[in-house]
């Protein structure tokens, strides 16, 4: 190979890198977490600042690069649904919904009911039930 092959073959691979790199990860399923059952556990958000932001993110991975789905606020109470590394999936009614949320199958991954989902960092979770 000659010298300009090989810098125009290096650059369009570095430009492949930094699209992929910016490219935000697909949507990730909700899934299960515990023995019993799918979402059996409940959890609670806690710890956040009042003054600050006041709510936590719920996005649609597991991870920041992940789209922001929702918000939701302080002593909120979730499903617990599946832990990947620092972040776990949530099941939780829309507000003022006295909605009872549980998975249609024991595949909660492929959950599209009516209950809102997606995904939290467990430093603002803690475990009240299951």
């Amino acid at each position: 190979m000659n010298r300009t092959m090989v810098v125009c073959l290096g650059g369009a691979l570095a430009l492949l890198a930094v699209a992929a790199a910016a490219e935000p990860p697909a949507s990730t399923p909700v899934g299960d977490i515990g023995a019993g059952g799918p979402c059996e556990s409940i959890g609670e958000v806690v710890g956040l600042k009042a003054g600050r932001d006041g709510f936590l993110t719920v996005r649609e991975g597991p991870g920041t690069g992940y789209a922001a789905v929702d918000r939701i606020e302080s002593e909120r109470r979730v499903r617990l649904c599946r832990s990947e590394g620092r972040w776990v999936s949530v099941m939780y009614p829309p507000p003022g919904s006295r909605m009872l949320c549980e998975p249609e199958s024991a595949d909660i991954r492929r959950y599209r009911g009516p209950c809102n989902f997606g995904w939290v960092h467990w430093n603002w979770i803690r475990i009240v039930a299951g």
